[in-house]
């Protein structure tokens, strides 16, 4: 049997030493109606983002492997996903690039080289 958000909520309040009475002001409740709402199946959103606050804990994460929710986040990694590999291939290209323009101009100062050499020994002539 799978814990209740109310229950999620109550284990990492403990785990950050917050009391029901320290919680439910957060929130707007005395300390005997906080402690009913952690027996709730269903919390409000807007209550769990307080306390995610109060916590520093994303309680929304309780329900990630949830539908729908599980996959519009699913969706929502495979498009960073796609974006990550796409600037990736992007950047590769942009490196394969200046390798080449990096070896260009190798190939120019040599070539400037063996020029002001040419000039040298003609001019010593």
């Amino acid at each position: 049997m799978s814990e209740s958000i109310g229950q999620h909520i109550r284990k990492w309040l403990r785990f950050k030493d917050i009391s029901n009475k320290q919680a439910g002001n957060v929130i707007g409740l005395s300390e005997s109606a906080f402690e009913k709402l952690l027996t709730k199946d269903d919390i409000l959103i807007g209550r769990i983002l307080l306390l995610s606050t109060k916590a520093n804990q994303n309680f929304l994460e309780y329900y990630y492997d949830k539908e729908p929710l599980n996959s519009f986040r699913q969706k929502e990694v495979d498009e960073w996903n796609a974006k990550i590999e796409q600037l990736q291939n992007q950047l590769k290209e942009k490196e394969e690039l200046l390798a080449t323009k990096v070896e260009l101009v190798e190939t120019q100062r040599k070539l400037i080289n063996e020029l002001e050499e040419k000039v040298k020994r003609l001019g010593g002539q």
